[in-house]
């Protein structure tokens, strides 16, 4: 079993929180649309398998915590250079709330086959998922039990889970 060691997972998520905070006041481009994804449908449906693993971590424990809502916005507007803005991120989070009624064992039986397409794909969702059982300071039981499980389902052993973890402390530290 995977436990995951808060030390390892601080210095990622205070970067993500810095990232992932609203904007200051100041000019933007105009997006026309909101969706950075229209016109590449396959691209579209990996991002957005990656988002929901992301929102399942942010919802594991039952209590979403500004923080962790900040994490989770550093995440995505670091994997795509800022192209997904905090609207779009917004309308994610929704849809996949929508899509948890489900049940969560049917949300992940959907999304590992699309990130076990891609082996690099299914590693970052399970390192940013990693990242955020701890962007509210605390690793609950349901957050830990959810990154076992998601290490199973996208076959990542131990020792693998172990490598990309001390990676994320590796990479923060630079």
């Amino acid at each position: 079993m995977i436990e995951l060691q808060p030390k390892t997972l601080e210095r990622i998520r205070d970067h993500l929180l810095e990232v992932g905070q609203p904007p200051s006041v100041h000019f933007m481009r105009h997006i026309a649309d909101d969706d950075p994804f229209a016109g590449d449908a396959d691209a579209k449906r990996r991002f957005e398998a990656l988002f929901e693993t992301m929102f399942l971590m942010v919802i594991a424990d039952g209590d979403v915590a500004a923080e962790e809502r900040d994490v989770l916005r550093g995440a995505v507007r670091g994997l795509t250079e800022n192209a997904v803005r905090t609207a779009h991120i917004e309308k994610l989070f929704a849809e996949c709330t929508e899509r948890l009624k489900e049940g969560r064992e049917a949300r992940l039986n959907a999304i590992a086959p699309i990130l076990l397409e891609d082996p690099v794909l299914a590693e970052a969702a399970f390192s940013l998922a990693a990242a955020l059982a701890f962007a509210d300071s605390e690793i609950q039981d349901e957050e830990n039990e959810l990154i076992n499980e998601l290490a199973e389902r996208l076959e990542i052993d131990g020792d693998r889970a172990d490598e990309l973890l001390n990676q994320l402390e590796a990479d923060s530290s630079e």
